[in-house]
């Protein structure tokens, strides 16, 4: 299976390297490979896949297959949030907030968190209502 995947991700349909990706990244179907993961996220990030851009953005936040790299982890999450997906608006949220990559911004952590929410992010509801009492 793992090899028709690849099969499939080398022939550049973009949700076969995503999937591809998740499962190296994940060591399922075989060991864990998370440069070769970082390798086949960047592919369908480059043919503008949101999802990708995210689970890329979370490689280069953590050093994952890759050199650390928060603000161009940023980056790719800001593209995926502008997208509409909703787990990069989070994410790119705690950026802000932690200063993670970005200028610590309460305005722009809430900013993030709120588009989160409003795209059924409910993890967001929570970040809101902790950085409003930390604002307090």
């Amino acid at each position: 299976m793992l090899e028709e995947l690849r099969a499939r991700a080398a022939a550049g349909e973009t949700d076969a390297c995503l999937h591809l990706a998740k499962k190296l990244i994940r060591g399922r179907g075989e060991g864990r490979n998370f440069e070769e993961a970082v390798e086949w996220f960047d592919r369908a990030a480059r043919a503008g896949h949101a999802d990708a851009l995210y689970w890329l953005g979370k490689c280069y936040l953590k050093g994952l297959g890759c050199p650390r790299d928060p603000s161009g982890g940023c980056s790719c999450l800001e593209r995926a949030a502008l997208q509409g997906h909703a787990a990069a608006a989070l994410k790119l949220g705690e950026c802000f907030e932690t200063g993670l990559g970005a200028p610590a911004s309460s305005e722009l952590a809430a900013y993030w968190y709120r588009k989160a929410a409003a795209r059924g992010e409910n993890r967001a509801y929570d970040k809101l209502l902790n950085l409003a009492r930390r604002r307090r």
